[in-house]
Parts: structure tokens; sequence; C-alpha cells
């Protein structure tokens, strides 16, 4: 009996003796808030994150504690930036789903370690995508040296997809996927080596989307849900700076219309509605059943670059049958330019169909250059419409994508700095409310942010990792004479 009670004291003892070398011991915690980053204070994660590593933007030695229900992780800093053990967290996430995990930071001082305000972070069950697809492009479309990447959202993993360096030089842009599988995707190259790229499970064709109907070729495309159509909208797009106007640079369209894309019959259609004189049709999306097309149109300007505060965008929608290929007859207008006074752009519904979110501008149709730019959630059953006031911020916040359960939604903001359009992910709960944002995590992040002299460009997330082959592409756009379209006039009826 006293030599399994000595046993087990020992035990004990060596159990607090390993945990006061990871942990700090704590003479006191004051209410002061620790000033850091990014900004993770009250964001809700998803489970299969990467760690939240941040950075103390005031010198000195800090011990990190994050709290579980049953387990901490304990991270030394003299550097100010905070390495948080991928493995560790991972466990730590796992076993705290739906919970909250608590950041406590102290920092070592001549009386001792003194902690600061707690940091609470809610874990949500709910997993997110796990890649996310972007392009990277100097900021006000500089197109030297950009490309499309990739990044694990599990770890700090980036890959590129496809860079224009492959091609030139030009300017790649436009990436889609068919329901977020990286299998099926599109991009346009230009330049020196122009055409649609198409990859289907490996296999790339050069797609040349110009007709001689059609003023140029197809943009800003999104899949039908069957896999068989993709719409897009053709666009003859021109930019302009402004040297004394809050946004010195605006990207507006002189004409631009939507069409369908048949892929098993390398057809393209519209009819008179998609594409009018008059109007400048634009972003057009399907809904997740493939029955309506929504779209963005506005009245067209006479010289658009000096009169752009009248360049105003209304949302529509029409019926499209999916079997026959065939366009509605009417269209339907849900958001009115004239009666607001505002521009709308970049619907994107969510793939249970209860939420539209899209960018509300006061004038134009390229939110992302666009200070006043602000995400708004449209309630698809009731009609609803409603600031997504959890996400937004006092400068450009644009360029949405959701996930495939609805959830979690990532999008562009340039709220560091005003410049720079950085990926910032949120959590839409079942009332379409969005909870407090988080930056895209990095390894030392101010670091990596002050660095980067990049913007993400049109975030979309993606099922798993896309596995291209960078060089069979660009011999493919640059070798191949590419596959034409043939037009169909589908007037409606």
């Amino acid at each position: 009996m006293n030599i399994i009670k000595y046993i087990s004291t020992s035990a004990i003892l060596l159990l607090l003796f390993a945990c006061s070398q990871k942990g700090v011991n704590i003479i006191r915690q004051t209410d002061d808030t620790l000033p850091i980053f990014p900004d993770y204070d009250g964001v809700t994660i998803p489970v299969n994150i990467a760690p939240l590593d941040f950075t103390v933007l005031e010198s000195g030695e800090y011990n990190l504690t994050i709290m579980g229900k049953d387990d901490n992780i304990h991270v030394r800093s003299t550097d100010n930036a905070f390495d948080i053990p991928l493995k560790a967290w991972r466990k730590l996430l796992s076993a705290n789903a739906n919970t909250a995990l608590t950041f406590r930071v102290s920092k070592k001082t001549d009386e001792g370690w003194v902690a600061y305000k707690d940091m609470h972070i809610q874990v949500c069950a709910e997993p997110i995508d796990p890649y996310l697809a972007y392009r990277l492009i100097p900021p006000y479309e500089q197109w030297n040296r950009m490309g499309i990447f990739q990044r694990n959202l599990e770890s700090f993993e980036e890959t590129p997809i496809f860079e224009n360096k492959m091609t030139d030089y030009g300017c790649v842009n436009c990436h889609t996927f068919n329901q977020r599988q990286p299998s099926q995707m599109l991009f346009h190259s230009r330049a020196k080596a122009p055409g649609t790229a198409y990859i289907n499970n490996g296999v790339v064709t050069k797609l040349n989307t110009r007709t001689e109907e059609t003023h140029g070729n197809m943009q800003y495309p999104y899949w039908h849900p069957s896999g068989r159509y993709v719409v897009a909208s053709v666009n003859s797009t021109w930019e302009s700076y402004y040297y004394h106007a809050q946004d010195r640079v605006e990207v507006f369209d002189t004409e631009s219309d939507v069409f369908v894309y048949d892929m098993e019959n390398d057809e393209v259609f519209g009819n008179e509605l998609l594409s009018s004189p008059l109007a400048y049709e634009t972003f057009p999306t399907f809904s997740p059943d493939g029955k309506k097309l929504y779209f963005c149109t506005a009245e067209a300007v006479d010289s658009v670059a000096h009169h752009i505060e009248k360049l105003k965008y209304s949302l529509c929608s029409i019926d499209f049958d999916a079997e026959k290929g065939e366009l509605g007859a009417r269209v339907d207008t849900l958001f009115n330019a004239r009666t607001t006074g505002l521009s709308i752009s970049h619907p994107r519904i969510s793939p249970n169909g209860n939420y539209m979110v899209v960018c509300l501008t006061n004038y134009g149709n390229f939110p992302v250059n666009h200070k006043d730019a602000d995400l708004f959630i449209i309630n698809m059953h009731s009609g609803e419409m409603k600031p997504l006031i959890g996400a937004n911020s006092d400068y450009a916040d644009s360029y949405h994508t959701w996930s495939s359960d609805s959830h979690w939604m990532v999008f562009s903001s340039r709220r560091i700095d005003g410049y720079y359009s950085r990926p910032y992910i949120t959590y839409i709960d079942e009332k379409g409310q969005a909870s407090k944002p988080f930056l895209l995590p990095q390894r030392n992040p101010y670091k990596f942010y002050q660095d980067q002299m990049m913007s993400y460009n049109l975030p979309e997330l993606i099922a798993t990792k896309v596995e291209n082959n960078q060089r069979k592409i660009a011999l493919t756009l640059k070798n191949q004479p590419g596959t034409n379209m043939t037009f169909r006039n589908a007037l409606s009826k």
C-alpha cells in the first residue's frame, strides 16, 4: 500500500512539473486588450481550419495558452509571432467542435508573467470546403505577373493552378469550377495565347467562345448544375483612372451581353432579352436547381467614362429549360436600380437555395474598387434584403463564394489598408446572419501580409485539390487552333 501511494504521488509531481515547463506562472491578469494581427477575438471558425497563428504588435516575450474542454496548447514567442503546432491544433479543434476555445496571452515583465484579457473563438462542427482557389494579381489590374493559385485551408500549403508566365505573361482570369469540383474547370487566357481552357478530368481543350454573332469571348462564367451548360457574359471592358475621386480606378463595360454555352454541342445561344443593344447584361448565375438564370443589367450610358455615376445595375431573372436548352420569354426584375438608386452585382445563391448574397455600390459593377461596396443577403423565400452586417467593413467587401454546406462564405475585402484585397471567411447561420469574419490564416501573418504585394481576386471554394498539368494547358493554349462555337438565336416565345 505504501509503495502504491509513493508511485501515485511521484506521478502527480511529475505531471505538475511537466505542465510548469509548458505553461507559465501568471501572477495576475489585466482587462487590457492585447494588440494583435489579425484580430481573431470573437470569430467563428470551421473545425478543419489551419492554425490561427497571430502576431503581437508590441515587442516582448510572450506565452500563449489555448484552452479547450480537456486539453491545452502552450506556445512561447520571443519574436512576437505565435506558431501554433498543426497536429496539436487539429486535435484540439476536433475535441472542441461546437464549443469555444480561450486564448490567453501573457507577457514576461520584471515582476513576472502578466496575462492580458482572454480572447474567445467559437469552433463550429461544420467543416469548410478544404481548398480555396483565387487569382493573385498586382493592384489596379496590372497583368505582368499573376496566376491562379489554390490554398489548402487545413494547412498553409499554397500551390499554383496556372501561372501566366506559362503563356508569355498574358492575363488569365475568370476561373470557375463545376459545383466546386476541380475535375471540371474553365479559365480564360488572353494576349499571346488567347482562348478558354476547359479541363475535364485531366483532358485539356481549347475553346474559341467568340462567334460572328457575339462581340467577344465569354467572361464571368457560371456552371449549370447539370454540368452541360455554362452561362457567361460577353464584355467590352475598359479602365479609367480618376485622380481626384475617392475611387481612383474604374473598370466598366461599354457593351455586354449574356449567352449560354452548350458543352455537348459546342453551341452558344441567347435571346434578345439577354443581349439588348440598349442595356449592359453581365454577372449571370444559375439557381441551384438550374431552373432560373439570374443576371445584372444596366441601361446603356453614353460616354461611360465621363458619366460613370449614371451606371447602375439591376438584378433580374429568366426561366431556363435545361432539357430543351431554351430560355424563358419574360424577365423579372428583383432589384430595381431606378427605385433604389444603387447598383447591384455578383449574385451568388447558397447551394441549399435559401439565400443569395450580392454586392451593392452607389454605381458601377466592379465593386472591388469601390470603398462603399458592401455585401447584402436576400432571403430567397421571402425576398427580404438586408446588409450582411457582421461581414461588412468601411472598405470594399466583394467577390463572395459559398461553401458546399451553405454555411461558410469567403469574400475579398480591402479592410486592412484600402488597397489590397484579402480573403476573409465568415459563418452564415440559419437566419442569414454573418459571424465576425476572420482573415485567411498564414504563418507569421503580419510579416506575410506586409510582404505580400498581390491582391486575392475571385476566391472560389473547392472540394478537393486541383491536379492540373500547367505545361499541358499552356501547350494546348499556344499550339492548338481550338474548338469553334456555332451560334443559335434562341428567340423568346
